[in-house]
C-alpha cells in the first residue's frame, strides 16, 4: 500500500456550488460558493487526474475499479503552512470580541426533577448555563488550539483561539449572452461567488495569506504521479496538485495520546462531514447507542450526548457510463460535529492510532474522505 501527501492550491479563483438553486429565475441569479469543498469534490479531481496520468481507459471497468480503490482522506484546510479546522460544536464563545471566554457543553446526566427533554432513549442533552449569544468570527479554529481543546475534559482555564478569518470570497458581476445575435442580453445580469486562495494587504505592514487544500492518498498505484494542474470545482478552473511533506498533516499530540490511554470517556470530533445511515447517527451504533467506529474495531463505545450541527446536503452528477444522472442527495453529519462516548471495552489508547481515519458507514464513503475524526477526552 503506498501514501502520498498532497496540496491542493488555486491558481485560478475556484467555485464549489452550494447547491442553491442558479438560473434565470428572480431569487436565484446568484452562484454561491461553500468555504471549503465536500471531500467527493476533491476525491473526484484527484482520482480523475491519477487516471489520467495512469493513461487508464474511462470505458473499461477495470480500470475505473482501479481508479475507485485509490483512498483520498480530506480536505483539510491550511493557511500559511498551519492546518485549519471547522470550530467545534461543543464550544461556545460569548462574551465581546475583546474579551471572549470559552463555555464548554456537556452532556447533562442528572436532570433536575421533574425535567425531560424529546432526544432519542440512552441520549442525554447538553448542559448550557449561559443564554449569552456567540461571538461571531470563530467559524474555524487553529490546529493547535483545537489539540488543546481536545485535552481539556472540562474546557476550565481553557484560552480562546485567535480568530480564524475565511478565505475571501470574490464576487463577480456578469451579463448574459443572447446565443443568436452573440451580444449581451438585455436586463439578464448575474452573479457568482468565488474563493480566492492568496490574498494580499499592500501597505507598510502589509501581508499575505496563502490557503491551501490537504489530502492523504493512499493506494496500490504510482501516487507520484499526483503532480501537476487540473480542473477544479465549477467551471473548471485551474488548480495545482502537488506533494506534500508529510509533517503537514496534523498528528496525535503525546499529551493527548496519553490522555486518551487513561479516559473511559472520549470525545469523537468531526474534520470532515460524515455520512451516516442515521443522518446525524453512526449506523455503527445499535439501539442501545453501543458499537465501535470502523476505524478503531478494538474500542466497544456508548453514545451518551452529541453536539451536532445543522444538517448539509450533497449531491452531483454521476458521469458513469450506464448511470449518467444526478446523483441521490445525501445527508451529512456536518465538520466540527462532536459525540460523547464512554468506554464499554478495549483500550482507548488505541483511538491515537485512528487519528484522521473516517468513520463513516460504508466504506465507498470512506475512502472518499468522509467522516475523518480527531478523538479527545471529557
Amino acid at each position: 500500500m503506498n501514501s502520498q501527501m498532497v496540496r491542493i492550491r488555486g491558481i485560478d479563483s475556484l467555485l464549489f456550488r452550494d447547491g442553491r438553486p442558479f438560473g434565470a429565475e428572480i431569487g436565484s441569479l446568484s452562484a454561491r460558493t461553500l468555504s471549503c469543498p465536500y471531500p467527493a469534490t476533491v476525491t473526484g479531481f484527484v482520482r480523475t487526474f491519477l487516471g489520467n496520468r495512469m493513461l487508464i481507459d474511462w470505458n473499461r471497468r477495470e480500470d475505473i475499479l482501479r481508479v475507485l480503490a485509490i483512498a483520498v482522506y480530506g480536505p483539510l484546510l491550511e493557511r500559511n503552512g498551519d492546518a485549519v479546522f471547522h470550530a467545534p460544536a461543543d464550544a461556545l464563545i460569548t462574551g465581546t470580541p475583546k474579551e471572549p471566554s470559552v463555555f464548554a457543553l456537556r452532556p447533562w446526566p442528572d436532570l433536575p426533577e421533574h425535567a425531560g427533554c424529546d432526544l432519542p432513549k440512552h441520549l442525554v442533552p447538553l448542559r448550557v448555563d449561559t443564554d449569552e449569544k456567540p461571538v461571531k468570527g470563530y467559524e474555524y479554529w487553529d490546529g493547535a488550539s483545537l489539540m488543546r481543546w481536545l485535552e481539556s475534559a472540562d474546557g476550565s482555564g481553557f484560552t480562546p483561539p485567535q480568530p480564524v478569518g475565511k478565505m475571501e470570497v470574490e464576487q463577480r458581476t456578469h451579463v448574459a449572452i443572447d446565443d443568436e445575435k452573440g451580444v449581451s442580453a438585455e436586463s439578464l445580469l448575474y452573479s457568482v461567488e468565488y474563493l480566492s486562495f492568496e490574498r494580499y494587504r499592500w501597505g507598510k505592514n502589509g501581508s499575505r495569506e496563502r490557503w491551501a487544500l490537504l489530502a492523504r492518498l493512499e493506494g496500490d498505484e504510482d501516487l507520484s504521479l499526483a503532480r501537476g494542474v487540473g480542473l477544479l470545482g465549477g467551471e473548471k478552473r485551474l488548480a495545482l496538485l502537488e506533494p506534500a511533506e508529510d509533517s503537514c498533516w496534523p498528528t496525535c499530540s503525546e499529551t493527548l495520546r496519553r490522555a486518551l490511554s487513561q479516559s473511559q470517556r472520549v470525545r469523537m470530533f468531526l474534520a470532515t462531514p460524515a455520512i451516516f445511515e442515521g443522518g446525524w447517527k453512526p449506523g455503527w451504533l445499535n439501539g442501545k447507542l453501543e458499537g465501535s467506529p470502523p476505524c478503531a474495531s478494538g474500542v466497544q463505545l456508548r453514545l451518551i450526548g452529541a453536539a451536532v450541527k445543522r444538517r448539509e446536503a450533497v449531491s452531483g452528477w454521476s458521469y458513469r457510463k450506464d448511470r449518467q444522472q444526478p446523483k441521490p442527495l445525501r445527508l451529512l453529519a456536518p465538520a466540527g460535529s462532536v459525540y460523547f462516548f464512554e468506554v464499554l471495552e478495549g483500550d482507548p489508547a488505541v483511538l491515537a492510532d485512528a487519528w484522521l481515519r473516517p468513520v463513516s458507514d460504508d466504506e465507498h464513503d470512506r475512502r472518499d474522505g468522509y467522516g475523518l475524526v480527531l478523538w479527545g477526552i471529557w
